[in-house]
């Protein structure tokens, strides 16, 4: 009886232990401070470029960002390289404008990932605004500027200013001239570098806008990638008053004209190839290219064969006379020519467009090369990856040229695309 009464105690005070160590156990934390960060959520896309459109300035920028490991993470969000917010759940309105992003997630240990994009801000249809070109909108101190856009006669002044809401204003400028299609403006001494440009009304009302980048060197933006030997040749840029010399390969070419904005010479007599191109100004310095803070002063050109017609660049948008060539223009093609058609494929984020019906924003990529009068010259192209030819080329043949001549001009028309250049050869 004893030895009964024992083991029914044993089994019983077993059972005690059993259940009284389940209830207390914690559950297993899988995770730890030293792994390495991922984001779950946005999803990350095709071309790995998030795109955010509000459609207003009221409009908040509203999502949520998902991570692991969750418990040892902080999520920052980054505007242009500010600091805007902190937290996997951003609900906040921003100036118009147009913004680089950055999602990054940073642990606790110091270990970092990140998501980029970009976030296009909207503004309503009475508000002045003047989206930057492609390539970006430079300004150079000093020398009088006109940019374009809508509203603008409602401006009565400009702020400079590196503060994403303009409160910290660098300086300040009251327009020349004006309309509601352009402003004209000269900047006072400043520093190079990239600023948010605001527009203040009448009333007082601040106005986001898109960016500006302030030039102060000798810049080379454009046209100078690709010649034609022994034609002219047009370099564009800014501050090229006092360039002396342009140097392809080791020919040097002196006789040149030279304006604030352009550099014209006749291209050298040089074989097709690559050659490394310099442009030197009358103070012994180089002109730089591009407008990074360390641009370099020297390039690898093209010389081809090629006879440049039109250059951009220029965003398809549905209008016949963004890239359009008259019939003038065009009569220096002979038929059988090859016509050459540069492009480039926009981020998304740049060619949408927002369907206030639909309420969401459509992407697509189209180039149609058309007459005057909208007929096809060659079939629409709809389909742009990577297997899509750049150039576009085609044969310029009679029926090409009749069509141009009978119906007044060549134009290319579309969307979501850049048109860069237009040539033949």
């Amino acid at each position: 009886m004893f030895m009964k009464t024992k083991y029914l105690y044993l089994v019983a005070l077993a059972l005690l232990v059993c259940f009284t160590s389940c209830k207390n156990e914690e559950p297993f934390d899988t995770q730890d401070p030293n792994d390495a960060p991922q984001i779950l959520i946005p999803y990350e896309t095709e071309s790995g470029h998030l795109s955010y459109v509000c459609s207003t300035p009221d409009t908040p920028l509203y999502d949520s960002v998902v991570v692991t490991p969750s418990r040892y993470t902080t999520v920052n969000w980054y505007l242009d390289g500010q600091l805007v917010f902190t937290g996997t759940k951003i609900n906040m309105c921003f100036p118009v404008g147009t913004y680089a992003l950055v999602i990054e997630a940073v642990t606790d240990a110091g270990k970092r990932t990140e998501r980029t994009g970009g976030l296009s801000v909207m503004p309503y249809d009475t508000d002045p605004y003047a989206a930057a070109p492609v390539g970006g909108r430079h300004v150079v101190p000093g020398m009088e500027t006109t940019i374009s856009g809508k509203n603008l006669s409602k401006v009565a002044r400009i702020i400079i200013t590196k503060d994403l809401y303009g409160e910290d204003e660098l300086c300040s400028v009251v327009p020349s001239a004006k309309s509601d299609g352009q402003l004209t403006f000269t900047l006072p001494a400043i520093e190079d570098g990239s600023y948010y440009l605001r527009f203040v009304d009448e009333e007082g009302k601040v106005y986001g806008s898109d960016a500006i980048s302030i030039l102060n060197g000798v810049i080379a933006l454009s046209g100078y990638d690709v010649f034609s030997p022994l034609k002219e040749w047009v370099i564009t840029g800014v501050n090229m008053e006092n360039v002396v010399a342009v140097t392809v390969g080791t020919v040097e070419v002196t006789e040149l004209v030279a304006t604030n904005t352009t550099v014209t010479l006749t291209a050298p007599d040089v074989e097709v190839g690559e050659y490394t191109l310099t442009m030197r100004n009358s103070d012994g310095s180089f002109v730089k290219f591009g407008t990074d803070v360390d641009a370099p002063t020297q390039t690898i050109v093209r010389a081809s064969l090629e006879v440049t017609l039109w250059t951009g660049p220029v965003a398809l948008k549905w209008d016949d006379k963004r890239v359009r060539l008259s019939t003038a223009e065009m009569a220096e093609v002979s038929v059988g020519k090859t016509i050459c058609i540069y492009w480039e494929k926009l981020p998304d984020g740049d060619p949408n467009y927002y369907d206030e019906k639909e309420g969401k924003v459509n992407v697509y990529y189209n180039m149609e090369i058309i007459t005057a009068w909208w007929t096809d010259i060659i079939p629409k192209i709809t389909s742009f990856d990577e297997s899509t030819p750049n150039p576009i080329t085609f044969t310029y043949d009679e029926a090409a040229q009749a069509l141009v001549q009978q119906q007044e001009a060549m134009a290319v028309v579309g969307w979501g695309l850049n048109i860069n250049k237009i040539t033949y050869k």
